[in-house]
């Protein structure tokens, strides 16, 4: 049956000779793998640009439930992101991102409170000028609510001490909006988030490896 959704790209991988297996976080069904035919062919009814990391898409998908494989009839641009491309900085925040939902969304129902708040940090990350090396710190830390990770008390957060004499429980008040305001050394941000990266792992089972990582620290740290 043909249905309607918005959706976030967390990644693409080439299928075949012109297509593109995209996977996605909708709005209506979670995550979601999608089948798009011809899209590198070069009279392609989709542009390839539509389907890079974080874009945000309105789409008719033919959707049916436990299909590994769903199909796209149309897309088209949710809200066009003008800087997330065309910005260095934004670009390397918007690929560690986009692999750490890749790794953390895994259900296909739909959670609309998390959906919202990803569709709204994204054009918050294209629309920035001030903040931007803070902006995945944030993320990580407000995303944890959604994901059901966000700690209860600060005793779950006393083993992760900082240098500076900052820990986690210190940073877990702070929201998207304050990303200009969080003043923080080079140095210890890189620690942060590492420790971030150490609590996603140690309550969030196969996370693994971020390898979008290496690129923010050499831009950023």
């Amino acid at each position: 049956m043909l249905y309607k959704t918005r959706a976030i790209v967390l990644k693409s991988v080439k299928h075949g000779d012109t297509g593109l297996v995209v996977q996605i976080y909708t709005e209506d069904f979670g995550r979601q793998s999608l089948l798009v035919h011809g899209v590198r062919k070069r009279k392609s009814k989709f542009g390839y640009h539509l389907f890079e990391p974080l874009s945000l898409l309105n789409l008719d998908i033919y959707y049916k439930e436990n299909r590994d494989l769903q199909t796209l009839k149309e897309a088209k641009s949710s809200i066009v992101l003008h800087h997330l491309l065309s910005d260095v900085r934004k670009s390397s925040i918007a690929i560690f991102v986009s692999e750490i939902l890749y790794r953390c969304l895994r259900e296909v129902e739909s959670n609309k409170p998390l959906f919202n708040y990803l569709f709204h940090a994204i054009q918050i990350l294209d629309m920035a000028e001030k903040g931007l090396e803070n902006f995945h710190i944030i993320f990580l830390i407000q995303l944890s609510k959604f994901l059901g990770i966000y700690p209860k008390n600060n005793a779950e957060l006393i083993n992760y001490k900082i240098i500076g004499g900052y820990q986690l429980n210190d940073l877990f008040e702070y929201s998207l909006q304050d990303i200009s305001n969080f003043k923080i050394e080079r140095s210890i941000r890189q620690e942060i988030l590492n420790h971030l990266i150490i609590y996603y792992r140690a309550n969030l089972e196969g996370m693994g490896e971020i390898k979008s990582l290496q690129v923010l620290h050499e831009v950023y740290f």
